[in-house]
């Protein structure tokens, strides 16, 4: 029998679900009886040091399930049937808020920028002043399926200036990869979860809840739609025969990665993020390949005004390459997954969010075989050139 299989050694490049490393597979092994004093005491701790990342004095919700619930519980908690809310997008998951909002019968004023460049925060201010009656704007931080980053200080600020709704933020993928600023920003929601940047396996939600927020739930006219997804028990003390059971080996995960980014100071861990995005944009510019923002609209990959993230790269596949033989060569040969998206099937995208991604040679391993595999498929690329760019970076912001 093989000492190892497939699986084994495969590696997920991609900016979904993240691999979870040895470090906090060992921190999962300790078990808890979720009664008692001592794990409250643990859990209160875990949610201290979320506040910590996410920069705010909010109180942090955190609810069993994928971070899709947070969109539920949000909406179904603020939004009360024939409220507007206005949805800034530029993907797919900006698109997804109008169908939670009108599944609790709310409706969604959609603005919707072209995908491959980020919300422009002037023209928010038309919408506003053509629907003063908004009960609320929201927003996606980074749009995992472009990879683009959205200015979210200058749009709270704008929001917050010229109207008065609630600001809902979207930071699934950019929290702990990225500075999140709750309480600058102005958020009244702002969400994320265990599986991305933090590292750990799907099972539990973030939400932040400002006092507008919380003011606004209960102050509602009708009641909410749905027991689970109610915030308002969460505000309260929940007695301990109502709490819904918690994925206690989840919580050692997220409080594993929180331990690290806090012990080396979270600009240091954003740093690590943004020298491994950088390093891969770069080479695979250098490559000859696209990538998928108007990088004609940017001013450059080392600007503080740049809007690729550092946590998702997205690029269209090169003319005439059939996706199904780049997974195939790549999975098979490299160990490397790396499939079409879910949500623009002529693209792929490439993940920095997790310990392994953002390593260097993780980032030069995978620019190395990604190359490989295009120069089979026909494609002319500057491989040797596309390395040792990658490998420049690196070794310029001390990383090799």
């Amino acid at each position: 029998m093989p000492r190892d299989n497939f699986f084994d050694r495969y590696v997920n490049a991609l900016p979904g679900v993240s691999d979870t490393d040895a470090k906090t597979i060992r921190s999962m092994i300790g078990r808890f009886n979720l009664q008692t004093k001592e794990f409250h005491q643990y859990f209160d701790e875990t949610k201290g040091m979320l506040k910590q990342v996410f920069q705010t004095k909010n109180p942090v919700v955190c609810l069993t399930g994928s971070m899709r619930l947070a969109f539920d519980a949000i909406i179904s908690n603020s939004i009360e049937p024939g409220e507007k809310v206005l949805v800034l997008s530029n993907g797919y998951w900006g698109n997804y808020y109008p169908k939670v909002i009108e599944s609790y019968r709310g409706k969604p004023i959609v603005y919707e920028e072209n995908h491959r460049l980020p919300i422009n925060p002037d023209k928010i201010k038309e919408f506003l002043e053509r629907n003063s009656d908004l009960k609320a704007v929201a927003v996606v931080h980074v749009e995992t399926d472009t990879g683009i980053v959205n200015n979210i200080a200058k749009i709270g600020e704008i929001v917050r200036k010229e109207s008065s709704a609630l600001f809902i933020v979207d930071c699934a993928t950019s929290f702990g990869g990225m500075e999140v600023k709750v309480n600058d920003w102005g958020a009244d929601f702002c969400f994320s979860g265990s599986h991305k940047c933090i590292a750990s396996p799907v099972g539990l939600v973030f939400v932040t809840v400002s006092d507008r927020g919380w003011d606004v739930i209960q102050k509602r006219k009708e009641p909410i739609l749905g027991l689970y997804n109610n915030l308002l028990p969460w505000k309260e003390k929940i007695p301990k025969e109502c709490e819904p059971p918690l994925p206690t080996i989840v919580i050692h995960a997220v409080r594993n990665t929180l331990e690290w980014m806090l012990s080396i100071g979270i600009k240091e861990a954003y740093k690590l993020h943004e020298i491994a995005a950088l390093a891969l944009r770069t080479s695979l510019i250098e490559l000859g390949l696209e990538l998928f923002p108007d990088c004609s609209k940017c001013d450059g990959c080392t600007s503080p005004n740049k809007f690729c993230s550092d946590v998702v790269t997205t690029l269209p596949y090169p003319s005439g390459v059939n996706p199904d033989d780049v997974e195939r060569i790549m999975g098979e040969r490299y160990h490397l997954s790396v499939i079409p998206e879910a949500y623009r099937q002529d693209a792929l995208h490439f993940g920095t969010i997790n310990d392994l991604q953002i390593s260097p040679d993780h980032i030069l391993k995978l620019i190395t075989c990604f190359g490989l595999t295009l120069s089979e498929l026909g494609v002319k690329v500057n491989l040797e050139q596309s390395v040792r760019k990658a490998y420049e970076v690196l070794l310029e912001q001390k990383r090799i």
